[in-house]
């Protein structure tokens, strides 16, 4: 009932496009040369997995984002999983680019061999990272930081590590999008109308409960986030949605604050 009341309302009130996460993807770089290389190593183990498959042109998406908004620099990438976000900012030579994970990704070796691009990753807590204060330009943690455990320690980290006036770009999935849908995660049906807390359990008893399928919380609103991310001043909220961006969004830039505050 509620998937054909969506398809309905999709069909009169199409997704709206978003001038900057619809653009074109335009071709840098290394883009050809780093996409196909990308493609081959994934296909093996991840033909069937489009999130797998599709994470080269993710990042080649956020790569436009950010060229919106900075002219270049050093980038920490949050969570780097298989390197594939790293590898697509890297392919433009004006992104320099470092990924912290708590553990190591195997796809990120065969990735460096395969394109000898200079893939930097750090394994570490991002709670605490290895990082002198205010190094980079522009911090991304795409679909992190409600897997952290700890994520007002990380949060502060990634101020630190950010110089003023550099960027944070976040992306998290909104839980309203979601309430009425099965969760992004897991695929249960209805899970995000409970607490964080039965979430975890409800997906635990599913088979969900391997420390990789951690989910802390998933947010609410752009306010929740305003006040994870104290060290940052809200820039803007991209979304494509209808409905309030506050509820419903796709992504938020950050600016680092000046002052320590």
């Amino acid at each position: 009932m509620l998937s054909a009341a969506r398809r309905v309302f999709r069909k009169i009130f199409p997704r709206r496009r978003h001038p900057l996460l619809d653009a074109e993807l335009v071709e840098t770089g290394r883009d050809r040369e780093f996409g196909s290389a990308y493609r081959d190593v994934v296909r093996a183990e991840s033909a069937d997995d489009d999130f797998v498959t599709e994470r080269y042109a993710e990042g080649q998406r956020w790569r436009s984002v950010l060229n919106h908004f900075a002219d270049g620099g050093r980038v920490l990438d949050i969570g780097g999983g298989n390197g594939a976000i790293e590898l697509a900012l890297m392919a433009d030579e004006k992104w320099r680019v470092v990924s912290v994970d708590r553990q190591w990704n195997e796809t990120v070796r065969m990735l460096r061999s395969a394109t000898g691009a200079c893939v930097r990753r750090v394994i570490a807590d991002i709670a605490h990272l290895p990082f002198r204060s205010s190094r980079f330009d522009v911090v991304t943690c795409l679909e992190t930081i409600e897997h952290l455990a700890d994520a007002r320690s990380a949060a502060s980290e990634m101020a630190r590590v950010t110089r003023p006036g550099g960027l944070l770009l976040v992306t998290t999935p909104p839980r309203f999008r979601f309430a009425l849908r099965s969760d992004p995660h897991f695929g249960i049906p209805g899970l995000l109308l409970f607490p964080a807390g039965v979430q975890r359990t409800i997906a635990a008893r599913q088979g969900f409960s391997q420390p990789h399928h951690f989910v802390d919380r998933i947010y609410s609103s752009t306010r929740q986030l305003e006040r994870l991310f104290s060290g940052y001043e809200q820039l803007v909220i991209l979304s494509r949605s209808r409905a309030p961006r506050r509820w419903f969004w796709d992504a938020l830039i950050f600016r680092r604050r000046q002052s320590s505050g």
